[in-house]
């Protein structure tokens, strides 16, 4: 065997795993707190006459005319962001609980980044609980709800496709 030869390492073992999961740990927290934070600015920045009549993004709703459970959250950021908590739950329920999710996460990825503790790992485990999870079932329910409303025009809740 030769001194410049690689070895394949013994998967799973902590000593050959822990240098890789750092690194990955780190770059993961990076890109959380990046898009977290690219996120938070341009619901600080964007003006809520923009987000009204600016572009339709949603690939589904482009489709199907339809909501989708995540239709209206960056008009809902952007109202919630402007200080507009009534405009913010009207365009979509979950958007404030969302923005608040994000902030947390971006902040426990700063922390991550910072500390080197696996603050995000902590995170995921906490999220992926019953009561996580449950969360995002009524969410789904709740766009299945409004894209059955626009569809029958029941008019139940706003328009916002």
């Amino acid at each position: 065997m030769t001194a410049d030869r690689e070895v394949a390492p013994v998967s799973g073992t902590s000593s050959t795993m822990a240098p890789r999961t750092r690194v990955d740990g780190r770059r993961n927290a990076l890109a959380v707190a990046g898009v977290g934070v690219a996120a938070l600015v341009a619901a600080a920045a964007l003006s809520p006459a923009v987000v009204a009549n600016g572009p339709e993004l949603c690939p589904f709703a482009r489709m199907t005319g339809l909501p989708c459970p995540a239709c209206g959250l960056t008009r809902s950021w952007v109202a919630l962001a402007h200080g507009d908590l009534t405009a913010s739950f009207t365009v979509n329920a979950f958007g404030p609980l969302f923005l608040m999710a994000t902030i947390i996460v971006t902040v426990g990825a700063v922390a991550e980044l910072v500390t080197g503790r696996p603050i995000l790992a902590q995170m995921r485990r906490a999220i992926a609980n019953p009561v996580g999870l449950s969360v995002l079932v009524v969410w789904f329910g709740y766009g299945i709800v409004r894209a059955v409303d626009a569809a029958a025009g029941w008019g139940l809740f706003p328009s916002i496709v």
